[in-house]
């Protein structure tokens, strides 16, 4: 019997795993660094505390928020607790960051075979890869803390690439894995049923049935099935039977229920589209599209799979964080963002002598580079940062150290994901998300002076001036404080 001899792998894929590899030393290391120089807060301290609780038999606990002692009460992350064993191996912060970087970066493989596949071209390929890696909203997730929605753009990429190639299992384990990431994903995976339905399936003469609601019909059922079983059953049960947090925080400004906000967006478009089309929006839609040459717009069923994240960040009233590209609210559009621009290039170049093709995957790569550079490329950022100091990270580590592993602790933002890894952790002064009565919860308080705000000033002199806490040490602008004995 005659032995097959597997395929060489093209040089274009011997480059792309020398990037990714690069990629993965270069913002690992710039993730380290922008942790232990405190420039990192509530978010990492939030999941760092969640996952070590799950590593000791506390699945998914947390303390910082109102009216839940679960991260379940704030959404479904089932995929993030399957980090426990990577991190129980090796129980450290930088696990985490680790982790979020080695499966954003791989996210970069499905776009190589995808792109691969429809240009037939190895190197068409690789362009797009190292265009996914320099997109701002990629670099900028990476570096941004850590949230597992980051996780869902390598799953959403795997999961087209499998509907693509018509994997079906393949396909339904990299959507749930996604799914797992936070329940917005629904919205895509139901999108992503619909692109199969109005695309190739569609097209075929007598498509295989099971094919056909395996690959477009259930993508739509299970998607919207889940964000509605996330929103209106299984979040609220982790909640005490209270609403889902999000919704009057973020899109309160619309009305303060599900009836009242639709009725806002069908009755009051203008007063709606006036805050859509503010200059910061356009701003964020410029930077989404801008990179890829706003080729998206020329497929517009895969456009459509991206239109419920859009919307949600574009109608939020925190557009400094939702609709910015600084953070991890476009992990659900950036899969479609660049196999949607390259499947578009590919439409206007399909006839065009080889050269031609190459001359323009050159130029959108070239365009990307001057996007990253010009829009100010994050580790430049990072690495010009002027408000770092020393003596004050020194101090906070000293004082730090001086509060017992098993106490409760109320500490600011930064600090915070120095100090995760207990079970009672609360922050100061507290916001809409993080309660300001559950201050006094923690035994000790660690402040840094700089992040108490003047609310937070006001605060602790209060309780100092009351008797409920003792100082015990200050250096550098950083205090440590302890509940008074009775």
């Amino acid at each position: 019997m005659t032995q097959r001899t597997p395929p060489t792998p093209a040089p274009a894929a011997w480059l792309l795993a020398v990037v990714i590899a690069g990629y993965i030393v270069l913002f690992t290391g710039a993730a380290w660094h922008k942790l232990h120089v405190y420039l990192m807060g509530f978010d990492l301290a939030v999941h760092t505390q969640v996952i070590w609780n799950t590593a000791n038999g506390r699945i998914a606990a947390t303390s910082a928020f109102a009216a839940t002692d679960s991260y379940l009460g704030i959404d479904m992350i089932p995929t993030e607790l399957l980090l426990t064993p990577f991190y129980a191996l090796a129980p450290a912060v930088e696990t985490l960051l680790l982790l979020k970087t080695v499966v954003l970066a791989l996210g970069a493989v499905p776009v190589y075979l995808l792109v691969r596949d429809r240009f037939s071209n190895t190197w068409a390929g690789l362009a797009f890869a190292v265009m996914f890696l320099l997109y701002h909203p990629v670099e900028y997730m990476n570096l941004y803390e850590f949230q597992i929605r980051a996780f869902a753009t390598t799953f959403l990429l795997a999961a087209l690439l499998f509907l693509e190639r018509r994997r079906v299992g393949w396909l339904w384990l990299a959507a749930l894995l996604a799914l797992g990431c936070r329940s917005d994903v629904g919205l895509v995976l139901a999108g992503m049923g619909l692109y199969s339905r109005t695309g190739s399936l569609a097209g075929e003469d007598r498509p295989d049935r099971r094919i056909a609601l395996t690959l477009g019909v259930l993508p739509i059922v299970v998607g919207l099935g889940w964000i509605g079983l996330s929103v209106a059953v299984l979040v609220p049960l982790f909640r005490n039977g209270t609403e889902f947090l999000y919704a009057n925080v973020i899109y309160g400004w619309l009305g303060s229920s599900p009836g009242d906000m639709l009725g806002t967006l069908l009755t009051r478009p203008g007063f709606v589209l006036a805050v859509v089309l503010s200059p910061d929006r356009l701003r964020y839609l410029l930077e989404m599209f801008l990179p890829f040459a706003f080729l998206l717009l020329l497929q517009p069923r895969m456009l459509i799979i991206t239109l419920p994240i859009f919307a949600m960040n574009l109608l939020s009233s925190s557009p400094n964080i939702h609709a910015s590209t600084r953070y991890h609210y476009q992990a659900a559009i950036i899969p479609f963002m660049v196999v949607g621009s390259a499947y578009a290039l590919h439409w206007l170049s399909v006839n065009r002598p080889l050269r031609q093709q190459y001359a323009a995957l050159a130029a959108m790569v070239l365009l990307a580079l001057v996007c990253n550079i010009g829009l100010r490329n994050p580790l430049l950022a990072l690495a010009t940062r002027s408000d770092i100091e020393p003596a004050r990270i020194a101090a906070a580590e000293r004082l730090l150290a001086q509060v017992p592993a098993a106490a409760a602790l109320t500490t600011t933002s930064t600090i915070g994901p120095h100090a995760a890894q207990r079970e009672q952790l609360y922050f100061f002064p507290g916001n809409i998300i993080y309660p300001a009565d559950k201050v006094e919860l923690g035994e000790y308080l660690l402040i840094d002076d700089r992040e108490a705000r003047p609310e937070g000033r006001e605060r602790l002199a209060q309780l100092a001036g009351s008797g409920r806490y003792q100082l015990l040490a200050e250096e550098h602008g950083v205090s440590l404080w302890r509940r008074a004995q009775p």
